[in-house]
């Protein structure tokens, strides 16, 4: 009996007024042109159940690959992760960058694949290099890439981590040609900014031991610089204790050099001014835009800004008018145009944001040491042996000088004997103090006269019929864009978890660093679609970070049924969620089917 041929049917009888439906299987068959059916299996009365499960059982014998199990026989063994990693390759191969890696000789793996399987890595899950080999056997990558898990592993890594940094600079000409090429405006102004890492290990020469952003540390400074969207292009490892100001000339030769800037702007922040570094960029053509220093403002202008004492954070608001001759450009952000000097045009601004901020931050400052003051007062007062003035004062004097308060603050300590009984129950006497935080009005006034105020320098200075083709507000905003930098700076810092570093020779060291730029570009790219493209379901998931933890559940299951010996790939059903955010992003179809065919990779060895 062929059951792929059969057919569920019935037919219809009555008895005692009643009618019922008996039914049957059948085969159809042709005879004289004409469509006929003979009964093959005479199945009776069926209840509505029993003839769905009939229908159902036909349907699914004439599938092919059909076979009978039950849910306790199906079993997912294995997951690997499928659609963050999928995505974050979908951008990799966005920005062209195996096209960097063109190698003369035949690998088994390519350098592309490893840079590729490194950068994806620290996109989505960072681990040390050693590592990484496992991870890559836990995802689709295998099939991505057609690779067999076992052709990827640590000495390989290694190895090609010298490949992957020696092609660095191409990899900084692709991307600035990529970025001109797609998006010409978001390179009329480019940041570019230092930060210092720690470093894990004890025989790298780039590592040294001084001052950082974090301390006293192993550090090693990377130099950035990115485009107005954030998307990097340029960068370098620095020695340790490299000085932002020192690397100015060295950040002009290698942009003059290899890239065409005539027409960009170079923001950077005002830790890098110097009267040599302005004059590098001047005769070089750079246009560039920064601030001065805090301590140059008064010179510079040449403005008493004693007649800003009178601002305060609590009416800021309504103190606006004081500023007269500013321009509001809006409300945190008033400017005046100073002067031309040389090549160099000054604008001083005010920010009544920062005003307040630093207003409030210098009376929380004082009032933190007056309670510091006051709880060393009380183990004064506990002291079981008398104490000396020099160390105590030096005690008090330290703290505030950390605290930025020495402009206007002071101690003074007044003695204060104790007398103590010992144990025999004689007494003796110790001298300690007591300190009192001495507030100095008008020297407080004075330190605060120029909160708020910063003065941009930059030498865009051409005019058309004694107008700047320049304006003010274009060249400030700019300035106050640089958080872009600084934000990939956190970026790159924490997400893809630069520290700690766990390779010490020099070009291992710097190719770690250029993986996890590469992870950051992706990064960004996601963060600025996601941007673009607010969504419904998911408008709230706007950082890369939210969107791989949302796109993680859909994996690659190894499903197997155990009373057939059977097992198949499959992919998780996406949610609604996760179809919003492919949309989002701009990634319509990834080829399921394909992908599923390539599976076999996964269990390769």
């Amino acid at each position: 009996m062929n059951f792929e041929k059969l057919h569920l049917h019935w037919g219809g009888s009555s008895y005692k007024g009643n009618k019922y439906r008996s039914y049957y299987l059948a085969e159809p068959y042709r005879e004289n042109g004409k469509n006929r059916k003979k009964n093959v299996l005479k199945l009776g009365k069926l209840s509505d159940d029993e003839v769905n499960k009939w229908r159902l059982l036909l349907e699914t014998i004439k599938k092919p690959g059909t076979f009978a199990t039950t849910l306790e026989d199906i079993i997912v063994t294995r997951h690997y992760a499928y659609l963050d990693i999928a995505v974050a390759n979908v951008i990799w191969d966005y920005w062209g960058l195996d096209k960097v890696f063109k190698e003369d000789s035949k690998r088994d793996v390519s350098i592309a694949n490893i840079a590729g399987i490194l950068t994806i890595n620290r996109c989505i899950d960072p681990a040390a290099k050693s590592k990484t080999p496992e991870w890559f056997r836990k995802t689709a990558l295998p099939c991505l890439l057609e690779i067999k898990p076992n052709q990827i592993n640590p000495s390989r890594i290694f190895r090609e981590l010298v490949s992957i940094e020696k092609r660095k600079e191409l990899i900084c000409e692709h991307l600035f040609k990529r970025l001109s090429y797609d998006n010409p405006v978001s390179m009329e102004s480019i940041f570019y900014d230092l930060s210092s890492s720690s470093f894990s290990g004890t025989h790298c020469v780039l590592m040294k031991y001084g001052h950082c952003k974090d301390g006293y540390k192993n550090h090693i400074v990377l130099a950035l610089v990115v485009n107005k969207d954030g998307l990097p292009f340029y960068w370098e490892i620095l020695p340790g204790g490299t000085s932002d100001a020192k690397t100015i000339n060295w950040l002009f030769e290698r942009l003059n050099t290899r890239f065409e800037i005539n027409n960009t702007t170079l923001v950077f922040d005002r830790g890098m001014v110097s009267d040599d570094n302005l004059s590098t960029l001047e005769s070089g053509e750079i246009k560039y835009i920064s601030a001065m220093d805090k301590n140059q403002i008064e010179g510079i202008t040449g403005i008493d800004f004693k007649k800003y004492s009178c601002l305060k954070p609590e009416i800021i608001k309504k103190q606006t008018s004081i500023l007269k001759g500013f321009t509001k450009m809006n409300d945190n952000t008033y400017y005046l145009e100073i002067k031309i000097e040389d090549k160099r045009r000054y604008i001083i601004c005010f920010n009544p944001q920062l005003f307040t901020d630093r207003r409030n931050a210098r009376e929380q400052a004082l009032e933190n040491f007056k309670a510091f003051v006051n709880d060393s007062n009380i183990q004064l007062l506990e002291a079981k042996n008398s104490r000396q003035y020099e160390p105590t004062y030096t005690k008090f004097k330290k703290k505030i000088s950390k605290a930025k308060l020495n402009k206007f603050v002071d101690i003074s300590l007044k003695n204060i004997d104790i007398t103590l009984k010992r144990s025999d129950g004689t007494e003796r006497k110790i001298l300690t103090y007591q300190a009192s935080v001495i507030v100095d009005g008008k020297k407080k006034i004075t330190a605060g006269k120029l909160d708020g105020f910063w003065l941009l320098v930059t030498n865009h200075t051409e005019k058309v019929k004694q107008k700047y083709i320049m304006c003010p507000q274009a060249l400030i905003q700019p300035y106050r864009d640089k958080t872009i930098i600084e934000s990939a700076f956190r970026d790159i810092k924490s997400f893809v978890e630069i520290e700690p570093i766990f390779v010490w020779t020099d070009l291992h060291v710097k190719a770690h660093y250029t993986i996890c730029v590469l992870s950051y570009l992706i990064n960004r790219t996601l963060s600025i679609r996601l941007h673009k493209q607010k969504g419904t379901l998911t408008k709230a998931i706007i950082t890369h970070k939210r969107l791989y933890e949302e796109l993680s559940d859909c994996q690659i299951d190894m499903i197997e049924v155990n009373n057939i010996q059977k097992r198949k790939h499959s992919i998780t059903r996406p949610t609604n969620k996760q179809k919003e955010l492919l949309k989002r992003i701009g990634i319509k179809n990834l080829n399921k089917k394909k992908f599923l065919e390539k599976a076999d990779y996964l269990e390769q060895n």
